[in-house]
């Protein structure tokens, strides 16, 4: 997740650097979105059709050649029935609880949460002291006619309240269903130009509900406090959000007032603002850049929205992963699954594709991202083109993982007879996977005589099989 995210963060911060002032400020404000999204959501959602057909099923009671393998599901939980295979599969004794877990997960799971929670704080924090002084804050409806006719001039559903206060020295924001408006005490009120491009800016903000940008960007920060690349995305983040709203105000004011209002950002600029992480303002935040912004702003034209809506999609489809479609519902910690994909014949007949079908079996999942999905968060890459596992860079051909809280039970057994390097899931005493090791040669001879099978150049062989 976090890694997918920050090769697009990049990729952002590339565009940015070469198209800030030929694109539309919003196509970046939509990128960081979707880079904001990716952090936050742990899941995927499917946008695309699956690809591949359904997995023909082979007969289970033959050995699975080095070119075949098939799904099975098994309700029992340790015999596998229906003619599929008809002998009882024991736990190794020596793998019964795996080796203790290392501490250093449980090391990194701390500190994360440790660094989590102190920024946490540090932002709720600065939130509330500030929140707390601006309460001592005065109303300037009623006594301002210039505040009174922009007001009239600028509607909005929700209640919006402009205050001064004579302890800051730039306009901020801050609300979200009950929006404010602060204004220093210094400010020249009576100045009609300057407060209709400052109170228009805020406006902005508030109408384009910015303070939830704010606050998904600070959650994001929060989450993922130890990624430089994520603090990277905040600081662009606040910077594309004020140069969208410069945007939008020269949008409502015209062209004409491309100068004039960026002559008011250089005056509010010269003052110094506080650090409010989630409040919105007319403030300081990258004026130069911002003032080059204000100056180059175009029209959109067709090209540019074009250009601007294949970059969006393709950042969307990106980072979005291929479904197989919906999940069987007897994927329970009860089954033994044994999954791959029929790339030659050799795979059985009808008579076993019904008795695998039957009511008495579990049901029959296809070989393709399912296979072992779940398993992907602890390192396993999946292979679209080749539609294959791989991890450390090795395609996987058996995986074993076994259920430590029952004995003789398994999460997942699986079998790719075109792999090359075999692996098992370790687990702790909770029945957490701790981590993925590869299997030696004298591992395997172990697991597989406790299992009852014979892996071979010819492929998967069990032994007792009717």
């Amino acid at each position: 997740m976090s890694i997918s995210a920050s090769v697009l963060i990049v990729l952002v911060i590339l565009l940015r650097s070469l198209a800030i002032h030929k694109l539309p400020r919003l196509l970046f404000l939509i990128l960081w979105g979707i880079v904001v999204a990716r952090l936050l959501v742990p899941v995927s959602f499917p946008i695309l059709p699956q690809l591949f057909p359904p997995a023909e099923i082979a007969d289970p009671t033959i050995s699975v050649n080095a070119h075949t393998a098939a799904v099975f599901q098994l309700p029992g939980p340790t015999v596998l029935n229906s003619g599929m295979l008809t002998r009882e599969v024991e736990v190794p004794a020596d793998s019964g609880g795996g080796p203790e877990p290392e501490p250093m997960p449980e090391l990194l799971n701390t500190l994360w949460l440790g660094g989590a929670a102190l920024l946490l704080m540090a932002i709720v924090v600065i939130y509330y002291r500030s929140k707390r002084e601006l309460r001592t804050a005065l109303p300037l409806q009623g006594s301002h006619p210039v505040i009174e006719a922009w007001l009239a001039k600028h509607p909005l559903r929700r209640t919006l309240t402009i205050l001064t206060y004579d302890r800051m020295d730039t306009p901020i924001t801050f609300g979200i269903l009950h929006p404010k408006i602060i204004l220093p005490k210094s400010l020249d009120t009576g100045n009609e130009s300057a407060m209709d491009y400052i109170l228009t800016h805020e406006y902005m903000h508030i109408r384009h509900f910015d303070a939830v940008w704010k606050l998904a960007a600070a959650a994001v920060l929060c989450l993922h406090w130890f990624n430089p690349l994520v603090w990277l995305m905040y600081l662009y983040l606040n910077r594309d959000l004020e140069m969208v709203c410069d945007a939008r105000v020269i949008h409502r004011l015209g062209a004409e007032h491309k100068a004039d209002y960026a002559l008011c950002l250089l005056a509010v600029a010269e003052q110094k603002g506080k650090f409010t992480p989630l409040y919105s303002g007319f403030s300081k935040n990258a004026t130069k850049e911002r003032i080059v912004s204000i100056m180059k702003l175009k029209k959109l034209t067709v090209l540019t929205a074009a250009i601007s809506l294949v970059l969006i999609l393709g950042a969307v489809s990106a980072f979005a992963d291929q479904s197989s479609g919906a999940e069987s519902s007897a994927n329970t910690e009860n089954s033994v699954e044994m999954n791959a994909v029929e790339s030659e014949g050799n795979a059985g007949g009808p008579d076993s594709a019904a008795a695998s079908a039957s009511s008495q079996d579990g049901t029959v999942s296809d070989f393709n991202y399912d296979a072992l999905k779940d398993y992907v968060a602890y390192g396993l890459a999946y292979d679209k083109a080749q539609d294959r596992f791989l991890y450390n860079g090795k395609h996987i051909r058996l995986f074993l993982d076994q259920d430590l809280k029952n004995e003789g039970k398994f999460n997942k057994f699986y079998f790719d007879g075109d792999g090359t390097a075999d692996f098992k899931v370790v687990r702790d005493k909770d029945n957490k996977v701790t981590k993925i090791t590869e299997v030696d040669e004298h591992e395997l001879q172990v697991l597989a005589k406790g299992y009852g099978f014979e892996l071979t150049q010819d492929g998967l062989k069990f032994e007792n099989a009717n």
